[in-house]
Protein backbone atom coordinates (compact mmCIF):
# COMPACT_ATOMS: atom_id res chain seq x y z
CA UNK A 1 0.00 0.00 0.00
CA UNK A 2 1.38 3.41 -1.42
CA UNK A 3 0.36 6.22 0.31
CA UNK A 4 1.17 9.96 -0.86
CA UNK A 5 0.26 12.54 1.56
CA UNK A 6 0.13 16.09 0.35
CA UNK A 7 0.39 19.07 2.81
CA UNK A 8 -1.02 21.98 1.29
CA UNK A 9 -1.05 24.56 4.56
CA UNK A 10 2.05 26.92 5.31
CA UNK A 11 2.29 25.45 8.61
CA UNK A 12 3.83 22.25 8.96
CA UNK A 13 2.01 21.49 12.17
CA UNK A 14 -1.25 23.44 11.88
CA UNK A 15 -5.08 22.05 11.43
CA UNK A 16 -4.63 20.59 8.00
CA UNK A 17 -1.48 18.87 9.22
CA UNK A 18 -2.73 17.21 12.38
CA UNK A 19 -5.83 16.33 10.28
CA UNK A 20 -3.90 14.18 7.50
CA UNK A 21 -1.79 12.94 10.21
CA UNK A 22 -4.79 11.32 12.29
CA UNK A 23 -5.91 9.76 8.87
CA UNK A 24 -2.64 8.83 8.15
CA UNK A 25 -2.05 6.99 11.84
CA UNK A 26 -5.28 4.51 10.34
CA UNK A 27 -3.06 2.86 8.06
CA UNK A 28 -1.36 0.04 8.97
CA UNK A 29 2.58 -0.46 9.71
CA UNK A 30 3.32 -2.07 6.50
CA UNK A 31 2.02 0.89 4.16
CA UNK A 32 4.87 3.06 2.58
CA UNK A 33 3.88 6.61 3.30
CA UNK A 34 5.36 9.12 1.65
CA UNK A 35 4.71 12.92 2.72
CA UNK A 36 5.06 16.33 0.78
CA UNK A 37 4.98 19.40 2.33
CA UNK A 38 4.09 22.13 -0.48
CA UNK A 39 5.01 25.46 1.65
CA UNK A 40 8.49 23.89 1.66
CA UNK A 41 9.02 23.83 -2.25
CA UNK A 42 10.18 25.86 -5.00
CA UNK A 43 7.50 25.57 -7.89
CA UNK A 44 5.34 28.20 -9.97
CA UNK A 45 1.55 27.90 -11.13
CA UNK A 46 1.30 26.66 -14.70
CA UNK A 47 2.33 29.58 -16.73
CA UNK A 48 -0.13 28.24 -19.81
CA UNK A 49 2.85 27.80 -22.15
CA UNK A 50 1.74 24.89 -23.29
CA UNK A 51 4.43 23.20 -23.75
CA UNK A 52 3.24 19.81 -22.35
CA UNK A 53 0.76 19.55 -25.39
CA UNK A 54 3.98 18.92 -27.59
CA UNK A 55 6.35 17.14 -25.26
CA UNK A 56 3.44 14.77 -23.12
CA UNK A 57 4.90 16.14 -19.82
CA UNK A 58 5.54 19.50 -17.87
CA UNK A 59 8.54 21.03 -19.18
CA UNK A 60 8.62 23.59 -16.48
CA UNK A 61 12.25 22.69 -14.30
CA UNK A 62 11.16 23.39 -10.58
CA UNK A 63 10.14 20.72 -7.43
CA UNK A 64 6.81 19.29 -9.22
CA UNK A 65 9.24 17.19 -11.12
CA UNK A 66 9.48 15.25 -7.72
CA UNK A 67 5.75 15.69 -7.07
CA UNK A 68 4.52 14.17 -10.06
CA UNK A 69 6.95 11.15 -9.67
CA UNK A 70 5.34 10.69 -6.25
CA UNK A 71 1.71 11.39 -7.68
CA UNK A 72 2.71 8.59 -10.42
CA UNK A 73 4.07 6.24 -7.35
CA UNK A 74 1.52 6.50 -5.07
CA UNK A 75 -1.50 4.30 -4.76
CA UNK A 76 -3.43 6.48 -2.54
CA UNK A 77 -3.39 9.95 -2.64
CA UNK A 78 -4.26 12.14 0.31
CA UNK A 79 -4.62 16.24 0.66
CA UNK A 80 -4.71 18.10 3.55
CA UNK A 81 -5.44 21.89 2.66
CA UNK A 82 -6.56 25.27 4.84
CA UNK A 83 -9.65 26.96 3.51
CA UNK A 84 -8.21 30.02 2.45
CA UNK A 85 -10.01 33.34 0.96
CA UNK A 86 -13.30 30.31 0.55
CA UNK A 87 -11.07 28.01 -1.46
CA UNK A 88 -8.06 25.49 -1.14
CA UNK A 89 -4.80 27.08 -0.20
CA UNK A 90 -2.18 29.09 -2.93
CA UNK A 91 0.05 25.82 -3.25
CA UNK A 92 -3.15 23.08 -3.65
CA UNK A 93 -3.91 25.48 -6.64
CA UNK A 94 -0.79 25.95 -7.92
CA UNK A 95 -0.32 22.18 -7.73
CA UNK A 96 -3.44 21.52 -9.45
CA UNK A 97 -2.89 23.66 -11.97
CA UNK A 98 0.28 21.85 -12.81
CA UNK A 99 -1.26 18.45 -13.59
CA UNK A 100 -2.86 19.66 -16.59
CA UNK A 101 -0.59 17.15 -18.44
CA UNK A 102 -1.29 14.22 -16.33
CA UNK A 103 -4.96 13.83 -17.73
CA UNK A 104 -5.36 10.41 -17.41
CA UNK A 105 -2.28 9.26 -15.60
CA UNK A 106 -4.04 9.63 -11.90
CA UNK A 107 -6.89 7.17 -12.96
CA UNK A 108 -8.14 4.99 -10.52
CA UNK A 109 -5.83 6.16 -7.97
CA UNK A 110 -7.68 6.66 -4.98
CA UNK A 111 -7.90 9.93 -3.60
CA UNK A 112 -8.75 11.52 -0.34
CA UNK A 113 -8.78 14.87 1.76
CA UNK A 114 -9.15 16.76 4.59
CA UNK A 115 -9.97 20.36 5.36
CA UNK A 116 -9.70 22.86 7.79
CA UNK A 117 -11.15 26.69 8.66
CA UNK A 118 -13.60 28.76 9.96
CA UNK A 119 -16.14 28.33 7.57
CA UNK A 120 -17.06 28.55 3.96
CA UNK A 121 -15.08 25.24 3.56
CA UNK A 122 -17.97 24.29 0.52
CA UNK A 123 -15.73 26.15 -2.26
CA UNK A 124 -12.42 24.09 -0.82
CA UNK A 125 -14.41 20.47 -0.87
CA UNK A 126 -15.48 21.19 -4.33
CA UNK A 127 -12.23 22.04 -5.84
CA UNK A 128 -10.18 18.99 -4.43
CA UNK A 129 -13.19 16.74 -5.51
CA UNK A 130 -13.15 17.94 -8.74
CA UNK A 131 -9.61 17.68 -9.01
CA UNK A 132 -10.04 14.11 -8.24
CA UNK A 133 -12.89 13.24 -10.65
CA UNK A 134 -10.67 15.30 -13.56
CA UNK A 135 -8.22 12.89 -13.30
CA UNK A 136 -10.76 10.17 -12.80
CA UNK A 137 -9.41 9.08 -9.27
CA UNK A 138 -11.35 6.96 -7.32
CA UNK A 139 -12.79 9.56 -4.58
CA UNK A 140 -12.28 7.63 -1.70
CA UNK A 141 -15.89 9.19 0.70
CA UNK A 142 -16.71 12.75 1.30
CA UNK A 143 -13.29 13.70 3.44
CA UNK A 144 -13.06 15.16 6.77
CA UNK A 145 -13.52 18.68 7.94
CA UNK A 146 -12.10 20.98 10.92
CA UNK A 147 -13.79 23.73 12.12
CA UNK A 148 -11.58 26.34 13.63
CA UNK A 149 -13.62 29.10 13.78
CA UNK A 150 -11.15 31.97 14.74
CA UNK A 151 -8.65 32.80 12.28
CA UNK A 152 -5.63 30.99 13.93
CA UNK A 153 -7.46 28.72 16.06
CA UNK A 154 -7.49 24.56 16.57
CA UNK A 155 -8.72 22.00 16.36
CA UNK A 156 -9.97 21.77 19.99
CA UNK A 157 -13.08 23.26 19.07
CA UNK A 158 -13.89 20.88 17.19
CA UNK A 159 -13.06 17.56 18.74
CA UNK A 160 -14.89 15.47 15.66
CA UNK A 161 -12.33 16.40 13.19
CA UNK A 162 -9.52 13.93 14.18
CA UNK A 163 -11.89 11.11 14.34
CA UNK A 164 -13.27 12.01 10.98
CA UNK A 165 -10.00 12.40 9.50
CA UNK A 166 -8.83 9.13 10.81
CA UNK A 167 -12.06 7.31 9.41
CA UNK A 168 -11.22 8.91 6.24
CA UNK A 169 -7.75 7.56 6.36
CA UNK A 170 -9.93 3.83 7.07
CA UNK A 171 -12.62 4.08 4.29
CA UNK A 172 -9.15 4.68 2.25
CA UNK A 173 -8.30 1.58 3.54
CA UNK A 174 -10.84 -0.13 2.90
CA UNK A 175 -11.39 0.68 -0.98
CA UNK A 176 -7.86 -0.35 -1.58
CA UNK A 177 -8.57 -3.61 -0.23
CA UNK A 178 -11.68 -3.92 -1.79
CA UNK A 179 -9.44 -3.17 -5.39
CA UNK A 180 -6.65 -5.14 -4.20
CA UNK A 181 -7.87 -8.27 -3.33
CA UNK A 182 -6.41 -11.41 -4.92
Amino acid sequence: MKILAIYGSPRREGNSAQMIDAALNAFPPKAEIHRIYLAEMKFSACGACRECKIAGECVVEDDMQAIYKEMLWAEIILVGSPTQFSDVSADIKKMMERTWWMKGELKNKIGGYVVSGRRYMESTINTLQAFMLRHKMILGGNGALGYTFTEMGTLEHDPLALNDARNTGLRLIELYELLHRP
